[in-house]
């Protein structure tokens, strides 16, 4: 956690944590930009999507959201 003033804290994440995060929540901002933000991901060297579905086994409901959300840019 990162004190941004004011009693604010921002918490930094792994991008496998915040893409996990994006599926998870795509209902709030919209599928196509967390897709786009998987397809983004995908093209850096050393992205391996069994460390998406590693994090995602922690949070209910998420791992079934991340392999469709694999399905559907793959």
């Amino acid at each position: 956690m990162v004190k941004v003033g004011d009693g604010l804290t921002l918490g930094l994440y792994s991008a496998e944590r915040s893409l996990v995060d994006m599926v998870r929540l795509r209902h709030r901002e919209g599928a196509e930009i967390a897709w786009e933000a998987l397809r983004r991901w995908l093209r850096r060297k050393g992205a391996r999507p069994a460390a998406l579905i590693e994090i995602a086994r922690s949070f209910r409901g998420a791992e079934n959201a991340v392999r469709h959300a694999l399905e559907v840019v793959l």
